[in-house]
């Protein structure tokens, strides 16, 4: 099946105007079920951009999290597009983002055909299998088990690989830099996962978006455009250069990394609005008081071994690496994320970023 074809063409196409709309009708339709059974959780109630940002903060961590399970592109890219056709029909208010997340990503291993062992899932992302496995059904049908996702690396590949059997007529412009593949592809492809945090998936062909990211990272862009569409004539020329530039505007307006301290904000109202028992009991507390922090005593496990050999004893410290680690493990608690049911913990190791999914439960 070719994308015009596709499922995605024919009902996950809109135009910015057409998405902002879906999005406070999800909103508001949710809105009013909260307030009809709590009027008191009215100032809780988070906006339609407050649910974007939390949607973006979750769809950085489900690469972060694929990238730690060594997962291709195509997985963690089809994940994301899941999440986000999902919130087009659904509240974050409704169903916790950090679930949703696992579950999406779960069913994108099945669907790119890269199968995970649900024991083993569960195990490295400290969710209970049957936490992962009861949304499946309510994602699908919201999905409208419209699994096929076509994404830009497909054609990003191809259009570097034609610069590359034809490197000799670009190689010998004046200022153009010499082509490497693997380095542009490599450029070219981190672009393509910031297009994944826009709406760029539902408002532009994947051509298109692969086209920009090029043009994003090769500055033989133009005389490689023109070269390749020519043939179609001037006005389509036009309008895809036209369609490039806005795909352009939109990926230089994407910020690299969430901003925490508004994240935490949001997720604080997420908190309160599900579990309104905290915000009285925050209330309660005194604010100039100072609880004094407990410490824990630290250890150090050893292991001795006796070499029955010389009667020597030798003391083995263990140690782990980033290589190690067979669970998605953090160093400290200091971003705490909470979006219903569940928490997400992010840290830093001193190798390798990684991230602490610790599901807790709440009481709506």
């Amino acid at each position: 099946m070719s994308y015009n074809e596709s499922s995605q063409i024919k009902y996950w196409m809109f135009n910015n105007e057409g998405l902002k709309k879906l999005r406070e009708q999800c909103n508001n339709q949710h809105k009013q079920v909260i307030l009809e059974k709590t009027p008191s959780s009215e100032p809780n109630i988070l906006s339609p951009d407050d649910e974007l940002s939390l949607i973006h903060y979750y769809e950085t961590k489900t690469l972060e999290i694929a990238m730690a399970l060594n997962l291709p592109d195509k997985v963690s890219a089809t994940a994301i597009i899941y999440i986000k056709r999902f919130y087009l029909k659904n509240s974050i208010m409704q169903y916790g983002a950090k679930l949703v997340m696992l579950s999406c990503l779960f069913i994108a291993c099945k669907t790119e055909d890269n199968h995970l062992d649900i024991d083993y899932y569960s195990n490295i992302t400290k969710a209970s299998p049957s936490d992962i496995t009861n949304l499946e059904i309510i994602i699908l049908e919201s999905l409208n088990f419209n699994l096929i996702v076509y994404h830009p690396f497909r054609p990003m590949y191809g259009y570097i690989l034609d610069i590359n059997d034809n490197s000799s007529i670009y190689n010998n412009t004046n200022g153009v830099s010499p082509i490497k593949f693997d380095t542009l592809w490599e450029t070219c492809k981190k672009s393509i996962q910031k297009s994944l945090f826009s709406d760029c998936c539902f408002e532009f062909h994947p051509q298109i978006i692969a086209l920009a990211c090029l043009n994003l990272n090769w500055d033989g862009f133009n005389m490689y455009i023109e070269n390749k569409f020519m043939d179609k004539g001037q006005e389509f020329l036009n309008g895809m250069i036209e369609k490039i530039n806005q795909v352009k505007q939109v990926l230089l307006n994407v910020p690299d990394k969430p901003d925490l301290e508004v994240v935490k904000k949001i997720d604080r109202k997420l908190i309160f609005l599900n579990n309104p028992e905290k915000e009285k009991r925050k209330s309660k507390k005194d604010p100039n008081k100072n609880p004094k922090k407990k410490t824990k005593p630290t250890t150090t496990t050893t292991t001795t071994t006796n070499d029955t050999t010389n009667n020597d004893t030798t003391t083995v410290v263990p140690t782990t690496t980033s290589e190690q680690t067979t669970t998605l493990t953090s160093i400290s608690t200091d971003q705490e994320m909470s979006s219903n049911t569940t928490t997400l913990t992010t840290t830093t190791t001193t190798d390798t970023e990684m991230v602490n999914l610790e599901t807790t439960t709440t009481t709506n």
